[in-house]
């Protein structure tokens, strides 16, 4: 039976996960902007507005600074990772669903200050209750920066930035790291590598059967199935499930060679792969085995 590897954040972080000490935001200002909700500065009065600050541009900055950590991390430990592989692997990572479990465990939201008639609602948000943790993430990065306000107008310092970011990373790296390890299958990055290489494989695998008389490729029947490294309590509808077919190739000696090719997509890219295999099979054995 092949190895199952868990395919969500959350059953891992709902599994005993061991979470590190939240850092502290040092700066008044930015911490008060971090823990209030839009809802609460629109309820002021209009002259009362500017001393308030909500925490929508913090998650802004925090969902751009949470993807690109991830996208750095994902490459610095698997440099092999296909982009769509690690495209893939960093959407399991940050979204609101994995945000919002985060936000909760470290009792952000009731931090927040909101409007009277939007606590209730607020706190039942996924939506909302992630972008607080997002916004953490800004306040942390900019009070490493020892900046006092996102709106404000001092003179970039991209070496001060390059730190911020980094003491941020080595909070971040605690939460994700072991994520990414349990998550990260080679086999799905194998996969994607061979559906790249076998484009055009059927074309390729006709001239090559007329160049040497052998018999025309022969397919089978493409059919839609389960991927092995999908799990099978985790197998619903047919989300996930990818395109199978056969190649068969008769040589002059009257044996054959039959593989197997799977793929996401299209029944064609199913056949593309399969060709590709009977053809390095073929390439492989030498012309005068043919």
């Amino acid at each position: 039976m092949s190895e199952q590897i868990p395919t969500s954040a959350l059953v891992l972080l709902e599994s005993n996960f061991v979470y590190p000490p939240l850092p502290p935001i040092t700066d008044p200002k930015l911490k008060k902007a971090v823990f209030t909700h839009r809802s609460l500065v629109n309820s002021l009065p209009s002259d009362l507005q500017i001393d308030w600050e909500s925490y929508d541009k913090s998650a802004h900055v925090g969902d751009s600074l949470l993807d690109t950590f991830i996208t750095c991390l994902l490459h610095a430990m698997y440099p092999t990772a296909r982009p769509k592989v690690a495209t893939d692997l960093r959407s399991k990572l940050v979204n609101r669903e994995i945000n919002s479990h985060i936000s909760r465990y470290y009792d952000l939201p009731s931090k927040v200050k909101t409007s009277k008639g939007t606590s209730g609602t607020f706190q039942l948000s996924n939506d909302e209750v992630g972008e607080v943790y997002e916004a953490y993430l800004a306040g942390l990065f900019y009070s490493y920066l020892n900046l006092k306000s996102l709106t404000s107008n001092d003179e970039i310092d991209f070496i001060g930035y390059g730190k911020a970011f980094e003491k941020l990373s080595n909070f971040l790296i605690l939460i994700y790291k072991p994520l990414i390890k349990s998550l990260y299958d080679d086999r799905i990055n194998k996969f994607d590598y061979l559906i790249e290489i076998s484009e055009g494989s059927k074309s390729e695998l006709n001239t090559f059967t007329q160049k040497f008389k052998i018999s025309q490729p022969q397919y089978g029947n493409p059919e839609l199935i389960w991927p092995y490294w999908i799990p099978e309590n985790e197998r619903k509808g047919n989300y996930g499930k990818v395109w199978q077919n056969t190649c068969t190739v008769f040589k002059k000696d009257g044996t054959m060679i039959t593989c197997t090719g799977m793929a996401e997509g299209t029944r064609v890219t199913a056949e593309n792969v399969a060709a590709y295999l009977v053809l390095q099979q073929l390439k492989g054995q030498g012309r005068n085995t043919y």
